[in-house]
């Protein structure tokens, strides 16, 4: 019987290890969603400063970019 518990121990220690990276990998893809996001954000920005810089409309820019 005490092997029993010696794996029920063993079984319940991996089973919170699995949790915890778990947790972590969620808050990980959370990180990485709004640093791709803010990401994003300023790429955008960034083409808008560009386009009225230049006085540029959208399909302006698109047609260079063609």
């Amino acid at each position: 019987m005490a092997r029993k518990a010696n794996y029920d121990e063993k079984i319940k220690a991996i089973e919170e290890k699995i949790e915890k990276k778990s947790n972590e990998l969620k808050s990980l893809k959370a990180q990485l969603t709004e640093l791709k996001s803010k990401k994003a954000q300023d790429d955008y920005q960034e083409l808008m400063d560009y386009m009225k810089a230049n006085n540029m409309s959208a399909g302006e820019v698109l047609s260079k970019l063609k």
